[in-house]
C-alpha cells in the first residue's frame, strides 16, 4: 500500500504536484461533459493536501552557481537538479531531455513570479487555505515521533486480539480533591479483597460497581424488569475502550483480576474472562426463541426448553437448519433466511453470544443462549479473522490520531521543549491562590464573569516564561472562559492545576509551529513548495482555465475552425453538436490560451541561461 507519510514516497508526490503545475496536464482525454473548473480545483487541493502529508529531505549545497535568471529571479544548479530529480533519473538524463525539462521549469517559475506580482497571494481566500495546508504538515512536527511510532506498534500488536472482560467501578471525579480520590482507591482495594478471598465478581459488580448496567432495573415506562450485565461488558478490541482501561485489560491474564486502574470515570476492577484471535467478522446463523425472562433463573423456563430440545433433535435426525428456522424461530427478520443474520463484529453481541458461536465448529449448532430478550441457538457459519497488514495498520493510524491516547505523544513534546526553552514557574504559585482567593463561587455556573479583569490580577507576576515569552494570570483567566458555564465535578484547585497544564501546553505548542520554518528545512521546503502550487492554481485558473470557461464565443468559434474533428459519418448530421464536445473544445482553447500566455511571460521575464553550467549538470 503507498504510504503518504512515508519520507521515502514523498518524491513520488512532490513528482506528480510540481509536474502538474509545470507542465498544465492536457485535459482532453480525462473530461467528458463534466465541469472542468472543479476537477481541476478538486484535483489540485487534492494533491498539495495529500503532499502536505509527506515530508522531504532537501540537501544544501554550498558551492552552487546560477544557472540562469528568470527575470529577476536567480535559480541555482542545485535547485534544478533537484526539481529534475523528482521527474526522473539524473544519471540517465540526456541533453534533450534536460533541455526540454528546462523549457516546463521555466515557465513553472515564470508564473509564480507573476501571480507573486499580481499579488494573488494576498487574497483573504489564498491566506486561508496556505494556513490550512502548513497546519496539516506540521502537525507531524508538534508532536514526539518516537512516543507515535511506539503507540501505532502498541494498537498494531493489540488488534490482533479481543479480549472478554468485566468490571467494576467505583466513581470519582477526574479532578476530586485528594481526600475523595484516596478513599476511592481504599473502597476499590477491599472489594478487590473480597473477591481475591472467593467473592464471585458478578457478584460484587452487582453488590458494588457504580455502573448501573451491573444490577436489574425496572423499566419506568413499561415497568418491565430489564436484567443488568454483572459487569460482564463483553468482547472488544483495540481503540474501542479508554486507553487505560484498554491497558489493563489487554496486560491482564486471562482468569486474572486486575489492580485498581484510574480513568475519568473513577477506579475500575477489570476481571479478564478471555482473549482470542481478532475477529473482523462473524458469520452466524440462529433460531430464537422469545423470553424475557431467559437470565432469570428464579423462573421456570420449561416450555422454552422443550422447543429448544425439539429444534436439537430434529436438526441431529438430519433436518436443514433452514427448515427449522422457518418453523420454529421467532426472528421475523431472519427465519425465512434459514436464520442468517449480518455479518457482525463481537463488540455487537453479548459475551456469552459470541463465546458460543466461537466455540463452535462450521456447521455445528449450540446449546441455547440466554439473553435479555430470549434464546438463541446458534449454528457457525464462518469465522473471518482480522488481518493487521499494512492497509490495516494505516487505517489504525488515522484512528489513532483520533483517539485520547495520542495526546501522550503532544505531552512528551511538551515536556522536551520545556527544556529546549528553559520553561520556568516562578509566579504560578502566588498566581493560583489569587485565583482562588478572588474567583466568583458561581463563576462556573454563569457566563458574565471575566477572570482576566479582577482587580489586581495584572500587578501579578507571570505564570510562567519560556523561550521569549511569558503567559501571564490574565492569559490564564482568558483561556478559562471556556468554560464558563461548566458543572464542576471536583475542587476549584484541582480544576486549575489541570487546566494550568492544558494552558500552558497549547501555547507551547502554538509557539512551536511559529519555529518550524526555522528548525526545519525540509519542513521549510514543502511549506514553500506548496506555497508555488497554489500560485499556480490561482494564476493558471485567471489566465488559462476560467478564462477558456468564460469565454463562450471564443470556444464557439474555434469549435467551428475544428469541427471536422467531430465527423459523425452522418450526412444528416455531419457533426457533433458543440454540447457533445464542450470540455474537449475547451481543452483545446486552454492550450492556445497557454501558449499565448506563456509567450507573454517570456517577454516580461527575459530568461538568460549559462551554458557552461547546464553542460556541467550532464558531467553528473
Amino acid at each position: 500500500m503507498f504510504n503518504f507519510f512515508s519520507k521515502k514516497n514523498a518524491t513520488l508526490i512532490v513528482d506528480f504536484l510540481c509536474y502538474f503545475c509545470i507542465a498544465n496536464l492536457k485535459w482532453d482525454k480525462l473530461i467528458k461533459r463534466i465541469d472542468i473548473q472543479i476537477i481541476m480545483k478538486k484535483t489540485i487541493s487534492l494533491m498539495i493536501s495529500i503532499f502536505a502529508l509527506a515530508s522531504i529531505t532537501v540537501c544544501a549545497q554550498s558551492d552552487d552557481p546560477v544557472l540562469m535568471t528568470v527575470g529577476n529571479e536567480k535559480v541555482t544548479k542545485s535547485e534544478f537538479i533537484k526539481a529534475y530529480q523528482k521527474n526522473s533519473s539524473l544519471s540517465e538524463a540526456t541533453e534533450a531531455d534536460l533541455r526540454e525539462y528546462l523549457k516546463l521549469y521555466t515557465d513553472y517559475r515564470m508564473k509564480v513570479q507573476e501571480a507573486k506580482a499580481l499579488k494573488l497571494d494576498t487574497a483573504q481566500s489564498f491566506q486561508k487555505e496556505w494556513a490550512s495546508y502548513k497546519n496539516q504538515y506540521a502537525q507531524q512536527y508538534l508532536i514526539d515521533t518516537e512516543v507515535s511510532d511506539q503507540l501505532l506498534a502498541e494498537t498494531a500488536e493489540r488488534a490482533r486480539y479481543h479480549v472478554r472482560a468485566s468490571h467494576i467501578l467505583i466513581s470519582v471525579p477526574e479532578d476530586a480533591s485528594p481526600k475523595d480520590t484516596l478513599a476511592a482507591y481504599h473502597k476499590i482495594m477491599k472489594i478487590r479483597e473480597e473477591i481475591v478471598n472467593g467473592l464471585d465478581f458478578s457478584e460484587a459488580a452487582v453488590l458494588y460497581s457504580d455502573d448501573q448496567s451491573a444490577r436489574d432495573y425496572v423499566n419506568p415506562q413499561s415497568h418491565r424488569r430489564m436484567h443488568g450485565n454483572r459487569g460482564d461488558i463483553g468482547y472488544f478490541s483495540v481503540l474501542e475502550m479508554i486507553y487505560p482501561f484498554e491497558t489493563m485489560a489487554y496486560n491482564t491474564p486471562v482468569g486474572q483480576v486486575s489492580q485498581p486502574v484510574r480513568t475519568q470515570f473513577g477506579y475500575h476492577l477489570v476481571y479478564v474472562q478471555d482473549k482470542i484471535p481478532a475477529i473482523a467478522k462473524l458469520y452466524v446463523s440462529q433460531i430464537f426463541i422469545s423470553d424475557s425472562n431467559a437470565l432469570d433463573s428464579k423462573v421456570d423456563h420449561n416450555v422454552s426448553m422443550q422447543k429448544c430440545a425439539l429444534i436439537k433433535h430434529k436438526y441431529s435426525q438430519g433436518v436443514s437448519f433452514d427448515s427449522i428456522a422457518a418453523q420454529f424461530s421467532e426472528d421475523k427478520a431472519t427465519r425465512n433466511s434459514g436464520g442468517r443474520m449480518e455479518p457482525f463484529t463481537p463488540n455487537r453481541r453479548p459475551g456469552n453470544y459470541i463465546q458460543a458461536a466461537i466455540n463452535l465448529k462450521p456447521g455445528q449448532i449450540s446449546e441455547p443462549v440466554p439473553s435479555v430478550i430470549g434464546w438463541h441457538i446458534l449454528k457457525l457459519d464462518s469465522i473471518v479473522y482480522t488481518t493487521v497488514n499494512d492497509e490495516f495498520i494505516y487505517m489504525l493510524k488515522n484512528r489513532l490520531g483520533r483517539d485520547s491516547r495520542s495526546k501522550k505523544s503532544k505531552a512528551s513534546l511538551v515536556e522536551k521543549l520545556k527544556v529546549e526553552y528553559n520553561y520556568e514557574e516562578k509566579g504560578k504559585k502566588a498566581a493560583m491562590k489569587f485565583l482562588q482567593k478572588n474567583m466568583s463561587e458561581n463563576y462556573f455556573q454563569t457566563k458574565s464573569v471575566a477572570i482576566d479583569s479582577i482587580k489586581g490580577i495584572e500587578k501579578l507576576k507571570p505564570m510562567c516564561s519560556y523561550a521569549d515569552k511569558q503567559l501571564t494570570a490574565q492569559d490564564f483567566g482568558k483561556y478559562l472562559a471556556r468554560f464558563q458555564g461548566k458543572q464542576l465535578t471536583g475542587t476549584v484547585a484541582a480544576f486549575l492545576e489541570q487546566e494550568f497544564q492544558n494552558f500552558v501546553s497549547e501555547n507551547m505548542l502554538r509557539y512551536e509551529s511559529t519555529q518550524l520554518m526555522t528548525k526545519y528545512p525540509e519542513y521549510r521546503d514543502v511549506v514553500n513548495e506548496v506555497y508555488d502550487g497554489l500560485m499556480i492554481y490561482e494564476i493558471n485558473s485567471m489566465k488559462v482555465w476560467n478564462a477558456a470557461i468564460q469565454d463562450t464565443v471564443g470556444t464557439e468559434r474555434l469549435y467551428e475552425e475544428i469541427k471536422s474533428q467531430f465527423a459523425t459519418g452522418d450526412s444528416l448530421n455531419p457533426y457533433k453538436p458543440f454540447s457533445d464536445v464542450r470540455a474537449v473544445v475547451i481543452s483545446k482553447y486552454q492550450d492556445i490560451l497557454e501558449k499565448q500566455w506563456v509567450a507573454e511571460l517570456h517577454q516580461k521575464y527575459p530568461v538568460k541561461l549559462n551554458e557552461e553550467v547546464f553542460l556541467s549538470i550532464l558531467k553528473k
